[in-house]
């Protein structure tokens, strides 16, 4: 579900799972955010494939088009700013419950609860006589000041920009230092134990505050004018960072595994954690080195008034080190990560765009125009891959070579389209605007027996309101008609259609010699998914163009989808492969807003709103039976992963409060739940604008419905770790009781009842900036200056039991939703100033 990425006119990777080490226990960063957005003057999204089809075989999710600043003529003008900021985390976290026994005539721990064992008294076995409850106990320790692995973490950011020139040459220049700590830190009793065990006075930095970013980008950027034909532009950015993150979210050996799993009571002899405490787990040392380059080039060639040539070509190349390391009796007693271990992950990535096209525009008649555009496009990406993994390391080594177990691997991973384009469009009128084009492509992980794909689109666009016929209403200034087709495609993985062998290492006769082993089947036949779309909108300015309204409905049809194929065991090795079966269905509307509502000298109001709905449905799985997960399910007819689950009623019909499992009824199929992913989305803007414009206050309300989540952090609290409410206290409410009951105890072990909904309004964003009076800036010669408070994430409403609806271990583009021992977004507080000159 990833779109493409276009800076200045080139192709960028955005790869959000590109950590070789975050693969458990860690949320993979974008490298999307690399980029300094301070340096953006405009992002255009193109959406769906009736808009994006001359874009080429991987642009059926859109395309988010970046253009970057290049100066003003004029003398110099520099600006700069600085921000500073806290960073907290305002999240509810749940609570650990134990219930206790005790036996006056048997002292056996299996008999009698004690902080450092396991025996407790739940709510099923008090019911049916098992055990008497003693007691109940809560303990939270995020709330515990010794034993709280949250405080208050801080951001801070410098930057500088300057731009200017002639009429024959512009320039912009900038740079900007980030330096952020994450508010996770190593609890005081951790501090106390690392100090203790390796006799030093004070614990590193990177262990005691697991999570930082250091990032600095640099911007070059220049463009020239040599002649009235001629245009040339230059951009370039180079960003280096360094990345460290804790090991979190889906591990076993993570913070919230141990923090929220722990056994309800303090003195367990792990502070309440549950089976590793954080000075185990921040001697992990998870870290991330980037160093990024970014080139292109731009030139245009006019050698008439109606021809018009333009040139584009860059690279985008990324060189990542990924690094986990474990110093030897370091880090947690688990498998044999006490032994320590070093891997090392180098990966360099390169991305090419080559991009040409000739216009041609005439006037037809007085009242007719015509534009052609011809052009053709090269893109390839290059991706290197080297491993180096060292286990069982020797006391004080930190290095693969100080291991005694060393394992390297490395790939290299090759993709290449070239495309080529044509595009008419005439012109009525300078009202009506018909455009149509056909795009053909062939990339290099097409099956070998598929050659081409080409993607046709056609648009209309009409501003209807400048007809003579149309009413001429006062409170209407224009309206806009818009309607348009066009297919688009995502293309195969790079080695989905080859059949390939890889090396190992095979024992025969005592002796290792090398060996292949058949480990992908390939499909010469295959081909990208096409997505067909057709969208019909339009768009509205009203009440002296105080008022702008945008609406538009889609309707996309992705066929030829790519689905891993089961193989029968016959096939000899690798049990699927990558066919083209199936089709989905997308369709939903968006609708923008923008509206002044009142606009006085000392005061005014505005409102922007946006919102959108979205169904999706498998419309054919082409042949294939019904792809059932633990959870999710696809299905034809349903939407893609929708959550599936065996629903259950319940009565506490002998009234003592208590669940049982024959108080429960579990039907005896799956059904639908409903969709893992918004239906409806809205985002609400208000602004107010005081003293003759000065001070500007903006919100930001987030709104998401329609969906369900899986609350996997409760369900796994309340089915393995045996600390949650339902489970053991007698006040919860009866669904939390009945929720549990029906995951253990019965046969079925349903999650029904941890699919929730999910909706949720959230204050995404608050701010207030002053903009200075000029005599106040000149003061300390400056021509203008400015301040800004903000926050983000302040607050939610929900009705999600979880710690939060939005928490989710994969990156939103894949479509997937795990709610599981996910780390929530924080609150960020931040005072930022900006002095221009």
């Amino acid at each position: 579900n990833e779109p493409v990425y276009v800076l200045d006119g080139i192709r960028i990777t955005s790869q959000n799972r590109s950590s070789g080490v975050c693969d458990v226990g860690c949320a993979p960063p974008s490298r999307i955010n690399d980029l300094n957005p301070e340096d953006f003057e405009s992002i255009d999204v193109v959406k769906g494939p009736a808009a994006s089809a001359l874009y080429g075989t991987d642009a059926a999710n859109g395309v988010v088009l970046i253009t970057t600043r290049h100066g003003s003529p004029g003398k110099a003008q520099w600006r700069v700013y600085s921000e500073q900021g806290s960073i907290v985390d305002n999240n509810d976290y749940p609570a650990a419950f134990r219930g206790w026994r005790s036996s006056a005539t048997d002292t056996s721990a299996s008999k009698n609860s004690r902080p450092t064992n396991g025996t407790q008294c739940i709510l099923t076995q008090v019911a049916s006589g098992a055990c008497v409850q003693d007691s109940v106990s809560r303990f939270n320790l995020f709330q515990d000041p010794q034993t709280t692995p949250l405080g208050t973490g801080h951001r801070q950011q410098y930057g500088v920009q300057v731009s200017g020139g002639s009429d024959a040459v512009r320039y912009y220049v900038s740079g900007e230092w980030e330096d952020e700590v994450g508010q996770t830190k190593m609890p005081l009793f951790a501090d106390s134990i690392v100090r203790a065990i390796r006799q030093i006075s004070e614990v590193p930095g990177d262990q005691r505050q697991p999570n930082a970013l250091r990032r600095v980008s640099i911007r070059a950027n220049v463009a020239a004018n040599p002649n009235a034909r001629i245009d040339l532009e230059g951009s370039t950015t180079f960003i280096t960072s360094k990345l460290r993150i804790p090991p979190t979210d889906n591990n076993t050996t993570g913070l919230l595994s141990n923090a929220l799993g722990g056994p309800g009571n303090k003195d367990n002899g792990r502070y309440g954690y549950r089976a590793f405490t954080p000075d185990e787990m921040f001697s992990r040392a998870l870290g991330q080195d980037v160093n990024r380059f970014i080139g292109s080039g731009t030139g245009r060639w006019r050698p008439t008034s109606w021809l018009a040539f333009r040139a584009v070509g860059g690279v985008d190349y990324a060189s990542r080190l990924d690094t986990d390391l474990c110093m030897r009796t370091d880090c947690v007693n688990f498998a044999t990560i006490k032994d320590g271990f070093k891997q090392d992950d180098r990966t360099t990535y390169f991305q090419y765009t080559l991009d040409v096209n000739a216009t041609a525009s005439f006037s037809l008649s007085p009242k007719l125009t015509s534009r052609t555009t011809l052009g053709g496009q090269y893109f390839k990406t290059k991706n290197d891959l080297s491993v180096a993994l060292g286990e069982n390391l020797a006391g004080g080594a930190s290095t693969v070579t100080g291991a005694a177990i060393p394992t390297v691997r490395e790939s290299t991973t090759v993709s290449a389209t070239v495309g080529a384009f044509v595009e008419q469009q005439f012109g009525y009128k300078d009202r009506l605007f018909v455009n149509g084009g056909l795009r053909a492509d062939d990339n290099s992980a097409f099956g070998k027996d598929f050659k081409t794909v080409y993607y046709p689109k056609l648009s209309v666009s009409y501003v209807i309101s400048e007809e003579p016929f149309f009413p001429k209403w006062r409170w209407l200034n224009s309206l806009r008609l818009r309607g348009a087709i066009g297919a688009s495609g995502v293309q195969p993985g790079t080695t989905d259609a080859t059949r390939f062998f890889l090396p190992q290492t095979a024992s025969v006769n005592g002796a290792d010699i090398p060996s292949l082993v058949y480990s992908a089947v390939g499909n010469s036949a295959l081909k990208p998914e096409r997505a067909r779309e057709y969208e019909i909108g339009g768009e509205a300015t009203l009440f002296n163009s105080r008022t702008y309204l945008d609406f538009t409905y889609y309707n996309k049809r992705t066929s030829n989808a790519l689905i891993a194929r089961e193989l029968p065991p016959s096939a000899g090795g690798p049990i699927n492969r990558f066919e083209n079966l199936g089709a989905v269905v997308n369709r939903g509307i968006e609708a923008l807003a923008n509206l002044r509502i009142v606009d006085k000298p000392n005061f005014g109001f505005d409102l922007t709103v946006n919102a959108a709905y979205n169904t999706n449905f498998i419309a054919d799985m082409g042949g294939l039976p019904p792809i059932i997960g633990t959870t999710t399910r696809q299905t034809a007819g349903y939407p893609i992963n929708g959550w599936w689950q065996r629903p259950y009623t319940f009565a506490d019909t002998n009234h003592n409060g208590i669940i049982t499992a024959d108080e429960i009824k579990v039907q005896d199929s799956a059904q639908f739940v409903g969709y893992a992913n918004p239906r409806w989305e809205a985002v609400y803007v208000p602004g107010f604008d005081l003293f003759n414009k000065r001070l500007r206050i903006q919100g930001l309300f987030d709104h998401k419905s329609g969906y369900y989540q899986l609350n996997g952090t409760e369900r796994i609290r309340c089915e393995s770790r045996l600390n949650c409410e339902g489970l053991v206290d007698p006040k919860a409410p009866l669904w939390e009781q009945a929720r549990v009951v029906a995951l253990r105890e019965t046969p079925s072990r349903t999650q029904w009842g941890f699919i929730e909904k999910a909706t949720f309004v959230r204050l995404r964003e608050a701010s207030a900036t002053y903009e200075v009076p000029a005599a106040w800036a000149r003061s300390f010669r400056a021509t203008r200056a400015s301040f800004t408070i903000a926050v983000r994430n302040l607050l939610k409403a929900t009705g999600f039991s979880g710690i939060d609806p939005e928490a989710n271990y994969f990156e939103g583009a894949t479509g997937i939703v795990s709610n599981f021992q996910t780390a929530p977004p924080p609150t960020y507080w931040t005072f930022r100033l900006n002095v221009g000159f």
